[in-house]
């Protein structure tokens, strides 16, 4: 792996107070690469770019005692057949990669790594447009190509309508996806909460980002999220059991005025941190430690399961999948629990028993 890595050179936790996180963060220096056989999550850098973010990020606190995290500085050759290797080595390690990259297409390597590991693979996109037009990158048409890992759920999160055709959004509506307007998500955002605990991979195009707050970045847009909401969805996903890795796609050093864009970042990926380092580990591959709850609906002849952890207090519904005749967990929420206990289903829920269907 050395060979194909070069340290952050503008970047030297040794400056740095005991304190903060540039003090203890195991670095790629010189020649030396750190010790990845403890590690949990590691520090991916794509272009020269990224040191920029390091610089703020190394600035913050570390409270994460007893939590090895390693940077392993930046990719000397930016392609996707270098990429690709060492996400899977990460990945083979168990340990969560965090990519920082300029180019939205490094994606199709962080994809691509789960490829013979998993037979679905269930994504969410954090992105202001359905990246499915023959004009844009086709991140999307890439996943529909690949065979192996198929696609499970797709959560697309705070596309913007006035960006996207309609004939591609009704596309992944009809596929029962879980597709979440802008204004949807910043209307509430506990709703973003359970589409990002079923991803086992997360994409983050900060274009997603309102451009007043993220001047640095491509093909930004005056309406997206806050930095405040970014750094939730950052959290929540941290917190997610089955997330394994996440990328943060598309800055811009170049249109970043003041650094502000590179310091949100940094924050983004210090909220990411604190959700992994307080994980509640209640990911139900049993319903042990969790409580059943039973909703009777009227004009129906099943009941609806709810199950609701007794560690961290969130919920899952029980869905019946009738191809292979067994039930999987789905996430939700008490407000979804609580319009069932109504004799109503939410929106997404009932497109999760499409989808299954």
């Amino acid at each position: 792996m050395l060979e194909n890595w070069q340290q952050a050179p503008t970047i030297n936790g040794t400056d740095c107070a005991e304190w903060q996180f540039g003090a203890k963060i195991l670095q790629h220096i010189g020649d030396q690469f750190p010790d990845l056989r403890t590690a949990k999550v590691a520090l991916v850098g794509i272009g020269a770019d990224t040191d920029t973010i390091r610089k703020y990020l190394y600035q913050m606190a570390h409270p994460f005692n007893k939590f090895p995290i390693v940077d392993i500085g930046n990719l000397r050759n930016p392609t996707e057949e270098t990429l690709l290797p060492v996400l899977r080595e990460l990945l083979d390690s168990k340990i969560i990669p965090i990519v920082l990259s300029s180019e939205s297409t490094h994606f199709t390597a962080q994809f691509k790594a789960y490829q013979d590991r998993f037979k679905k693979i269930n994504l969410a996109i954090v992105d202001e447009k359905i990246a499915y037009h023959k004009d844009d990158f086709a991140l999307l048409s890439v996943l529909r190509k690949n065979k192996k890992p198929k696609l499970g759920n797709l959560a697309l999160i705070g596309y913007q309508g006035h960006l996207c055709p309609t004939d591609t959004i009704q596309y992944f509506q009809k596929k029962n996806y879980d597709c979440m307007r802008l204004g949807i998500a910043k209307g509430n955002m506990e709703e973003i909460e359970p589409a990002i605990r079923d991803a086992n991979a997360l994409y983050f195009n900060l274009s997603a980002l309102k451009q007043v707050e993220a001047p640095g970045t491509y093909d930004n847009s005056p309406s997206g999220f806050t930095s405040e909401e970014s750094c939730r969805v950052c959290h929540y996903a941290g917190m997610n059991d089955k997330l394994s890795s996440i990328g943060f796609y598309g800055y811009s050093k170049e249109k970043d005025q003041h650094d502000q864009t590179a310091k949100l970042i940094a924050q983004m990926v210090w909220y990411l941190l604190e959700g992994i380092y307080y994980r509640k580990k209640d990911f139900p591959v049993s319903t042990n430690r969790m409580t059943e709850y039973i909703v009777t609906l009227k004009d129906s002849d099943y009941d609806i399961v709810f199950w609701k952890s007794n560690k961290s207090g969130r919920w899952w519904m029980e869905v019946p999948d009738k191809k292979k005749k067994k039930n999987h967990l789905i996430p939700c929420t008490y407000e979804d629990y609580q319009l069932a206990c109504k004799d109503e289903l939410s929106g997404r829920l009932l497109n999760i028993m499409e989808r299954f269907a």
